[in-house]
């Protein structure tokens, strides 16, 4: 690693480190001008971020480079816990608060009158978003949120579990790798910062969902490589309970079902853990007399946000003035499983392909969605997606209601923030592709 480099990767170091600190002094978005200096802030940290991993060349031992992965991924996680929460916290904290109270969030909203009493005694009451729905996360987060309740309401220990939970997945990620570049790789996932900011800063969930999802896939591997059959068959068992978790925490991990049965093939039958799990755990909530997957269908009601799609067919041939958004989702299952089928002679490659199909034709896009992707980007070396990452932050630009026509509804310039850096990418990388080929 010549000096010129290493002064790069240090100085994309220290600069991504002080974007990020920068967060903290505009995570007030109730004050008009925060969420775009947030934004800003995130956005230069993204290009730092991008700067560091490319030069992340050290021509030094393993052990040295575990080093700087993971005192970099650490102290980017320390910076973060500061920040205030996103609103789906105070979600978390309400069920498993209402759990304990006795009643059941499949069957009762937060707006339901019978609440009033235990709303006095919840604080951040009025920030619960999408009060008048009933619970629409899986069984298994709920007894999650049901547990970390029990134990304290303060955000710092929701985001240090959740931090360690996404510190688990870079572990995972590389073993997964596995090759001498492997802390290279790893830092794609390890050090971006909507990663970063997803976990231990607003305190999403979804860092144990993922450490299940890359669990399961690195026993997959595993199966797939053992030579002796009790080996494959125990490391097969061990993939289903492990996907069983990941859909009981979030249905999106079920998107990969298919590329599970694919790569064990006849060991498949294994994967009558993986169905049964989440109905085992809706057992806790009256199933089958309460009917729990009703009350998940909800989430087809909300209106299209932020979508990478649908909006430009909207715009072109099927308007959809009220932006309803449950006709897309058959759409987006059925082209899941010709995915799917398409790669059943290369499930680990198809699995990018059917989470990045998730995403692009999803009606609803978070930016901690995006998240999901970022270990297979990391991977299977595709690096688009993490500038998906950064451009993603525009999302919360929502929250100044000035720079919008109508609230919620995202403007083409917006649109054009989002996307257009991703297809720039994309049309590098390809012709960076082409040159290396040309050259071999």
């Amino acid at each position: 690693m010549k000096n010129g480099q290493i002064i790069r990767f240090v100085l994309a170091l220290v600069l991504e480190l002080i974007f990020l600190s920068a967060l903290n002094l505009f995570d007030d978005w109730t004050l008009e001008s925060m969420p775009i200096k947030f934004v800003a802030s995130a956005f230069l940290c993204g290009v730092a971020y991008l700067a560091a991993v490319s030069n992340f060349k050290l021509d030094v031992s393993l052990r040295k480079q575990a080093i700087v992965f993971w005192g970099v991924a650490i102290i980017l996680r320390l910076i973060a816990l500061p920040l205030a929460p996103g609103d789906d916290l105070f979600r978390y904290q309400w069920e498993g608060k209402v759990q304990r109270a006795g009643f059941n969030p499949y069957l009762i909203a937060p707006a339901d009158p019978q609440l009033d009493q235990l709303r006095h005694t919840f604080p951040q009451a009025a920030k619960i978003n999408h009060p008048e729905l009933r619970a629409v996360d899986p069984p298994g987060a709920e007894l999650m949120f049901r547990f970390l309740s029990g134990v304290t309401n303060q955000p710092l220990f929701y985001k240090i579990i959740f931090a360690i939970a996404d510190l688990a997945v870079g572990a995972l990620l590389l073993r997964l790798i596995g090759s001498e570049s492997r802390y290279r790789d790893a830092s794609w996932y390890a050090w971006n910062p909507l990663v970063v900011y997803s976990f231990a800063g607003a305190a999403h969930f979804d860092s144990l969902m993922m450490l299940s999802m890359v669990g399961g896939i690195l026993a997959l591997v595993r199966s797939t490589t053992q030579t002796e059959p009790e080996a494959k068959w125990l490391w097969a068992v061990l993939a289903a309970v492990f996907f069983g978790i990941a859909i009981s925490l979030n249905l999106v991990a079920a998107s990969l079902f298919l590329l599970c049965v694919f790569a064990l093939r006849w060991r498949a039958i294994a994967l009558a853990l993986t169905v049964l799990m989440p109905v085992l755990f809706s057992f806790a909530f009256g199933f089958p007399k309460v009917r729990i997957w009703e009350s998940l269908g909800q989430f087809t009601q909300l209106s299209r946000l932020n979508d990478l799609f649908w909006w430009l067919i909207e715009e072109t041939v099927w308007p959809n003035p009220h932006q309803r958004s449950f006709h897309y989702y058959p759409i987006l299952i059925v082209c899941v499983i010709g995915v799917s089928f398409l790669f059943v002679r290369n499930w680990k490659r198809g699995m990018l392909w059917a989470l990045g199909v998730v995403l692009v034709l999803s009606p609803i896009l978070h930016p901690w969605y995006c998240v999901w992707i970022l270990p297979l980007a990391a991977w299977r070396s595709v690096y688009a997606w993490n500038v998906l990452s950064i451009t993603l932050f525009s999302y919360y630009l929502f929250w100044d209601e000035r720079l919008f026509g109508l609230p919620w509804h995202a403007e083409p310039w917006l649109r054009g923030l989002i996307i257009a850096p991703v297809l720039a990418a994309l049309v590098m990388l390809g012709a960076q592709k082409k040159t290396t080929v040309a050259e071999t």
